[in-house]
């Protein structure tokens, strides 16, 4: 014989169910329209592997404030845009240089660098070749740095004169 006689609770126990039941339906449709629409991919067989990159420290690229700790006694640092249009020159010559077997150290300080941005001359500004302390450190568009034991001995502001510091003719 059937109960007839259907409680409050019983009522509210079934509406939670198909409460419940409805936001699974909703999101497993949710899930396979993303999953149709948005990246393509429902019908294909993953035939790729994920492939994962390891993370590297790259100890050549400096900031502004690591530019005087470096291990070595004697080394440059040049300093200039990854945006700019001469960047190819500029590795050209700084891997010409870097090529010869009494080489020094070359470090790339990028002016893109959110922590540089300090250190970066406006327009208005030029670099300042004769600097006391960090604070009034400008750098321009390329600036060539020979630091040794922790003292900028020579600041260049242009590329041919950092060519000529290099030893490289063309």
């Amino acid at each position: 014989m059937k109960n007839k006689f259907v409680t409050e609770e019983q009522k509210e126990v079934k509406k939670f169910i198909c409460l419940l039941l409805g936001l699974v339906i909703i999101i497993i449709g949710v899930y396979f329209f993303t999953r149709a629409f948005v990246t393509k991919d429902l019908n294909k067989e993953k035939t790729e592997e994920s492939s994962y990159t390891t993370g590297a420290i790259n100890d050549n690229v400096l900031i502004v404030g690591t530019m005087f700790n470096r291990p070595e006694k004697e080394y440059y640092v040049a300093a200039f845009s990854e945006e700019d249009t001469a960047l190819a020159y500029y590795n050209i010559i700084i891997s010409k240089y870097s090529s010869e077997k009494d080489a020094l150290k070359v470090y790339h300080l990028s002016l893109d660098n959110a922590l540089n941005k300090d250190y970066v001359a406006t327009e208005d500004e030029n670099s300042s070749t004769k600097f006391t302390n960090l604070e009034n450190l400008k750098l321009g568009k390329f600036t060539l740095l020979k630091i040794k034991e922790g003292k900028v001995t020579k600041f260049i502001t242009d590329i041919e004169s950092a060519k000529k510091e290099f030893k490289i003719e063309k």
